[in-house]
């Protein structure tokens, strides 16, 4: 399909431009105009110069500076440049016999596509690669999980029989209903707990988890359970063989069941080193206690 030129006459007259305006925009920013021939009356322009002269035309409008404009053109116009001027050099190496040229670029392009064959085809091996990686790696996701359900199951399992020993007079423990219920603590006639991600309501058992977690090679942690008056208390002994430090914690709770008939674990005492924690201490541990539950 052969192109269509246009004369920079017909330029101004489709867009209303004087044509020493037109003539201007072409010496000011010729290097964005595409054109063919050669100079004075035998220079074409292609059709798509009329964007090019109408975007020049609106960015004086809007005061736009040359730089400024010379920019916008570099990006929005460079590709139609680069197709004219690949299409001038194609002509220009037909009309000068470049045959032999040609089949040169040929044969590159025949090498370009065999070169994409191999790539492609090492695309798929990866993709597959990929694919069978993810299928073992969710497959051991899998295994995990279920190492952690059963193990979960089992604790459970050892919990309740605890529990069944103690009121048995074996050893104490807590019903696990009791260490699951949310944990809270009263203050001025309300009842105060910690929600966590996925509305879970922190609970004793996650208390001691917490605790628990603070073990390690230098750091020992010590739990025990015992009933007393209706409530249970727990005692934590932790010590720091490094820092040569222990602390001894005495938490007492209760279960409570507060006026919208909900069950809670109310925490009714908090000793640290034999002195009881203020409200406000408890209050505190609570905000920090929110901030580890939902970090």
């Amino acid at each position: 399909m052969s192109k269509k030129f246009i004369s920079l006459r017909e330029v101004g007259r489709q867009l209303g431009i004087p044509p020493s305006t037109v003539v201007y925009y072409k010496d000011k920013f010729g290097k964005y105009i595409p054109s063919e021939g050669g100079g004075g009356r035998r220079t074409r322009y292609p059709v798509e110069v009329l964007e090019i002269f109408r975007r020049i035309r609106t960015m004086f409008n809007d005061n736009w500076s040359a730089e400024q404009i010379e920019n916008e053109l570099a990006l929005k116009f460079s590709l139609l440049i680069n197709d004219q001027q690949s299409d001038q050099r194609f002509d220009q190496s037909l009309s000068d016999g470049g045959i032999q040229e040609l089949a040169g670029v040929l044969s590159r392009m025949s090498d370009v596509l065999d070169n994409q064959s191999l790539f492609r085809s090492e695309i798929r091996s990866l993709r597959d690669e990929l694919s069978a990686l993810r299928e073992e790696r969710e497959k051991e996701a899998r295994q995990q999980k279920k190492v952690v359900d059963d193990l979960q199951k089992e604790l459970l399992s050892l919990r309740k029989k605890l529990s069944g020993s103690a009121t048995d007079g074996g050893i104490d423990f807590p019903p696990v209903d009791f260490l699951s219920s949310p944990l809270v603590i009263a203050s001025d006639g309300e009842y105060l707990g910690v929600q966590g991600k996925g509305k879970k309501a922190f609970s004793l058992e996650d208390f001691v988890q917490l605790i628990e977690r603070k073990e390690s090679d230098s750091v020992s942690v010590e739990t025990s359970w015992k009933r007393q008056n209706g409530q249970w208390v727990l005692v934590i002994r932790t010590e720091d063989a490094g820092k040569g430090r222990e602390q001894n914690v005495v938490l007492v709770a209760q279960k409570t069941v507060t006026p919208n008939r909900n069950t809670v674990t109310e925490i009714i005492r908090l000793n640290i080193d034999g002195n009881d924690a203020p409200d406000a201490l408890l209050l505190t541990l609570f905000r920090q206690l929110r901030a580890v539950f939902n970090g």
